[in-house]
């Protein structure tokens, strides 16, 4: 595979094949299941607009080293065998390490974005409004009480007040919230 290569073009092959070969079988490995998140191969950080580190943008990282390696031996060996004369090496190494750069920042934020969509599976209050339910513990009038709520598939209880302040809800009574606030408002359905 190497036969014919001069030394400086054999080290950018290398550096190729080894960087996309783990890229590709990390990136398998990943889609699985079977890879870890990259945040804790993380060493080095970018900081945000106010020279604070950004937690969710990590430069440096196993798919980042991966994907410089990959560009970089490519990008190199691609010059290195378009170009001859005393000037190719600097500009075969001075064309790699800025592509392998500019790709290592394409896939910190790449991952960065794909952290931003996962959901945190937290229900808020305001997940209520409209769903229907039933009232846990009694609610009487102008006090508060307790109702069982389906939101997003899981059963939950929320403290509960009645739309009609006037009204008295009893355990069990078909309710269906209203507004959310500190407390759900709710009404006898």
């Amino acid at each position: 595979m190497f036969e014919g290569l001069a030394g400086s073009e054999k080290f950018f092959l290398f550096c190729a094949v080894l960087g996309g070969g783990v890229f590709i079988l990390r990136s398998v490995m990943m889609f699985i299941g079977l890879g870890g998140d990259d945040m804790s191969d993380a060493a080095v950080d970018i900081s945000d607009a106010d020279g604070a580190p950004s937690a969710d943008f990590k430069m440096v990282s196993l798919h980042g080293i991966t994907a410089f390696l990959m560009v970089f031996g490519l990008v190199g060996f691609l010059v290195l065998r378009n170009n001859s004369g005393p000037t190719a090496m600097t500009l075969a190494a001075t064309a790699s390490l800025v592509t392998g750069l500019v790709t290592m920042i394409i896939i910190a934020k790449l991952f960065s974005a794909s952290r931003k969509l996962q959901s945190d599976g937290t229900i808020h209050s305001k997940d209520a409004i409209g769903a229907e339910g039933s009232v846990y513990l009694e609610i009487r009038p102008g006090e508060i009480g307790k109702v069982q709520v389906s939101v997003h598939g899981a059963l939950k209880v929320y403290d509960a007040r009645a739309n009609d302040r006037e009204g008295k809800l009893k355990t069990g009574d078909p309710i269906r919230v209203v507004e959310a606030a500190d407390v759900l408002i709710v009404e006898k359905i």
